[in-house]
């Protein structure tokens, strides 16, 4: 949509270029009637109406302004399909883990459900245990369900982002990312962004084109000459007649000399100055705050031991076994199990924050670096 929006700004701008007034020709023919006799008369013309004040440069500047702020809102856009498509790659490989991590889960809670009804019949096992672990496997049958629902509305958001067909499944593949730090300085991102982005581009391309129709609503104002050649044949009893004029003509501003679109015009320049102001302000601020919200987040990510979370299956089948051979008791092992699940779970929450603050960084300073 935003080429097609491109295309449509260069045919403006094409236009623009083109004279507004095309030439006129015009033909007349009718009776004479002269001292009681009749002839006929013919007269042929060609009018050419000239553009004065410098309209058509005014009214081109204004579309090549155009074209360069549609140019502008491509590059958003396609930078925006960059990096959606990245954060939504990246979000269904965490989306994917805690799938694997949920059904993980599931397993271990069958198996302990199992091992707790074996050890009542063999004499060893309690009723309590048993309730626990019936309403453990109910739960984590429900966060598999959960895991299985965020998996399939992360591959809907990735198909999206992509730009899939309504039918096409895209099934992430590739490691968690690793999360780099900035390779700049807060305020060399916001140099490089005010500098860069695509958004300031477009706003000073609008407050050109603005300035440029405020040129064009004066040169409006002012009246355009309309120089004509004409031709005339008389028909005589008595001699044919040839006529030929050369003319000129001019509108006489005395009520209307665009008044109002000369002052609608500055009220839309000042409108863009504002907004080109705005927009540098908004970029400072959203360049600071995701730099620091980013900083944070990938804090917390390395905040955890990632080898442990690596190793869940590992860690949660030695805790079974422990708990089979009696080295622990039930109530032992489920805090062993709860913790080791809930720290994995705590684990990809943060590096989906993390992925969604670093994508926000790249998208507050213009930058194209990626995990």
């Amino acid at each position: 949509m935003a080429g097609e929006d491109v295309a449509a700004a260069k045919g403006l701008a094409s236009r623009a270029r083109r004279p507004t007034y095309n030439p006129e020709l015009g033909a007349a023919v009718g009776p004479r009637f002269a001292g009681g006799a009749t002839g006929v008369e013919v007269e042929a013309s060609l009018a050419q109406t000239i553009e004065l004040g410098g309209k058509r440069a005014a009214r081109a500047a204004a579309a090549d302004a155009r074209v360069r702020a549609s140019d502008a809102e491509l590059a958003i856009a396609l930078r925006e399909a960059q990096l959606e498509t990245r954060r939504a790659f990246h979000l269904a490989l965490i989306a994917n883990a805690r799938l694997d991590a949920a059904r993980e889960a599931e397993a271990l809670a069958t198996q302990i459900d199992a091992a707790t009804k074996e050890r009542q019949k063999l004499g060893s096992g309690t009723q309590l245990e048993i309730n626990l672990a019936t309403a453990e496997l109910g739960r984590a049958r429900h966060e598999r369900n959960d895991a299985e629902n965020d998996y399939e509305a992360s591959l809907v958001a990735l198909a999206t982002a992509v730009g899939a067909g309504p039918e096409e499944r895209l099934e992430p593949t590739g490691d968690l990312p690793a999360l780099a730090e900035a390779r700049w300085s807060e305020e060399d991102l916001i140099a490089r962004a005010i500098a860069g982005r695509p958004e300031v581009l477009r706003v000073r391309a609008e407050r050109e084109a603005a300035a440029a129709d405020v040129r064009l609503a004066d040169a409006n104002g002012k009246p355009d000459v309309t120089l004509g050649l004409s031709y005339g044949f008389e028909q005589d009893p008595d001699a044919d007649a040839h006529t030929v004029l050369v003319s000129a003509s001019i509108p006489l501003p005395f009520r209307n000399r665009n008044q109002g679109e000369r002052s609608a015009s500055r009220a839309r320049l000042r409108r863009a100055e504002i907004d080109d102001q705005r927009q540098r302000d908004t970029i400072v601020r959203e360049t600071r705050l995701a730099v620091r919200t980013y900083a944070k987040a990938r804090d917390a990510v390395m905040g955890f031991d990632a080898d442990v979370n690596a190793r869940l299956h590992d860690n949660l089948e030695l805790a079974r076994e422990s708990f089979a051979s009696g080295k622990i008791d039930y109530f032992e092992f489920n805090i062993v199990r709860r913790e080791l699940i809930a720290n994995r779970a705590a684990y990809l929450d943060a590096l989906a924050e993390a992925i969604d603050a670093w994508h926000t960084l790249l998208r507050a300073s213009g930058e194209e670096q990626v995990p």
